[in-house]
């Protein structure tokens, strides 16, 4: 089935065979007092005033900031956090088909609290709107009502209005604060296999995937500065930095929400047969949401963690499944890796295209393909593999971050490798992680290799003259190359590295020498040859 094409206020577009309008929904005002005032949090124009000054030393000290953070862990998470962090408080509305035909959307207002950490003076301000980037001639979202300190703003849009710069009118100085204030409305499109669906509305589920569904600050790379490229063809879509959210969600009363964080306070009636509840997050990179009214969950705990299982009716035994794995991988890599620091994780199915998973800060896709067909259980097995890896992923792009526009092997190599070799010899034994092996990694690069010859793995994603030379690099042949290394210098040193790099990077942004120097600096041995001959060269 095709996804329509979305299109500005009261165009028409076409969608499943029925001509549809969209109407822009003016932003609602959320009615964020009674929770507020239960809280005992200030207001202030829109939404929540964390604290009283951006630049103080307890920024970090109201309760809302640590809540999705283990309790044992939130001194050590406090200190790891780098200095005035982005702060986003978003009142949000889901708008369900408000009238027939209508495509589902939803309206919000965001508010960032932006200190300038930059070390230069800034005239703009880039945010992303990746739900834009998919298609060139029409937006999925639309912003309005841009101030910056109260005053209305000019802006400037770029990249099929998947940029949006805001304009100062002075420049913004290092270690200076800056409000902005934004309407906005995102449209869902309908089973969607753009950006491998992961935000889009699921026809066959009823499902509302929102992964980028609010304008987010542009991430920043520590060498080549913000990242305004075009949403990636070929790899992950959201390259952002760490910040903290506060989040109000309006819907109907029998909406099931899977959120990055946790509800924090109760659930309050906001009129209209309406009920809103607040989240919050923890020090995260971005804040993803997946809705669904007949959701049903299986929750297990391990070292203190909720596991929480979503599925639909119907699907309990793979639920089942997930929440075991899921398990599984937390306690084997919170053990070899570093303790994972939230409260909650999600697991959840979505309707993807191209894609088995995708990893979000505290909650993952799951390919809704693993629920709906005949899914073997069996040890080992595909579904297992496929959680083991999006779980690794809280590691390696939600806790240490990398530029997976211009670096996507770094992330996914590792999280591939440690999926099929550690992960199965620990959980299940040596034969099952040879199985996976050479299921996954070994196999398939000699066939590739014999077939259609080499490639070079670190160039950008959208260098690759294929999607399949794409895969081929970051999640079969760099996962070798990291295997070469652990062989090379042995499992103290190798998981040493690891423990290194996520200590150093925790809520920063990595570069691949970072990781070199890591291996490096345990192993006491000179890796660049090495490095160089399964990253940088086609003669693996």
């Amino acid at each position: 089935m095709s996804s329509p094409q979305l299109t500005h206020p009261a165009q028409r577009i076409r969608a499943q065979g029925e001509t549809i309008v969209i109407a822009l929904i003016v932003a609602s005002s959320m009615l964020l007092a009674p929770i507020l005032a239960q809280e005992g949090v200030s207001q202030s124009g829109h939404g929540v005033t964390p604290v009283a000054s951006a630049a103080t030393d307890d920024r970090y000290a109201e309760d809302w900031v640590m809540a999705a953070v283990r309790p044992e862990l939130r001194d050590s998470i406090r200190a790891a956090m780098p200095p005035d962090l982005p702060i986003y408080e978003i009142a949000m509305t889901l708008e369900p088909q408000a009238e027939a035909g209508d495509v589902p959307s939803l309206t919000g207002h965001l508010t960032l609290t932006y200190v300038n950490t930059t070390g230069e003076a800034l005239e703009t301000l880039p945010f992303r709107q990746f739900a834009n980037g998919p298609d060139a001639d029409h937006d999925a979202q639309i912003v309005s009502d841009v101030t910056v300190n109260g005053a209305e703003a000019e802006v400037a849009l770029s990249e099929s209005d998947s940029v949006l710069e805001v304009l100062f009118d002075e420049p913004l100085g290092p270690g200076e604060v800056a409000t902005i204030e934004m309407g906005f409305a995102s449209f869902l499109p309908i089973d969607s296999t753009s950006h491998y669906g992961i935000f889009g509305f699921s026809s066959q589920s009823d499902t509302w995937a929102l992964a980028h569904w609010y304008p987010v600050l542009a991430g920043r790379d520590p060498d080549d500065g913000w990242l305004l490229d075009h949403p990636s063809r070929n790899g992950d879509p959201i390259f952002t930095d760490t910040a903290l959210y506060i989040v109000t969600v309006e819907s109907g009363p029998d909406w099931r929400l899977a959120t990055t964080g946790i509800q924090f306070g109760d659930t309050v009636e906001s009129g209209s047969g309406m009920i809103e509840r607040r989240f919050v997050s923890g020090p995260v990179r971005d804040f993803t949401i997946v809705a669904d009214e007949d959701f049903e969950v299986i929750t297990t705990e391990v070292d203190g963690i909720t596991i929480n299982s979503w599925f639909n009716p119907g699907q309990e035994e793979v639920g089942e499944a997930v929440a075991q794995y899921g398990a599984q991988s937390v306690e084997i890599f919170g053990d070899i890796l570093s303790p994972y620091p939230y409260i909650e994780m999600d697991l959840v199915p979505v309707d993807m295209h191209g894609a088995a998973g995708g990893e979000f800060p505290q909650l993952m896709y799951l390919g809704l393909s693993y629920y709906t067909g005949a899914t073997d259980l069996s040890v080992p097995n595909a579904l297992d593999f496929t959680v083991a890896h999006e779980v690794i992923h809280q590691w390696f792009y939600a806790l240490v971050g990398n530029n997976q526009y211009t670096h996507a092997y770094i992330d996914e190599g590792i999280t591939n490798y440690l999926a099929a070799d550690y992960y199965f010899e620990q959980a299940y034994g040596a034969v099952a992680a040879e199985e996976m092996v050479e299921s996954y990694l070994s196999g398939p690069f000699e066939r590739i290799v014999g077939n259609d010859g080499d490639v070079i793995v670190d160039q950008p994603t959208d260098d690759f003259e294929t999607g399949r030379d794409y895969v081929f690099a970051a999640y079969i042949k760099a996962p070798l190359g990291f295997e070469a290394i652990r062989l090379e210098i042995g499992d103290e040193a190798f998981f040493g590295a690891l423990q290194t790099y996520i200590e150093d990077f925790t809520f920063d942004v990595a570069e691949p020498n970072d990781f070199l120097a890591a291996f490096e600096e345990s192993s006491g041995e000179d890796l660049q040859d090495l490095w160089d001959h399964w990253f940088s060269e086609p003669a693996a």
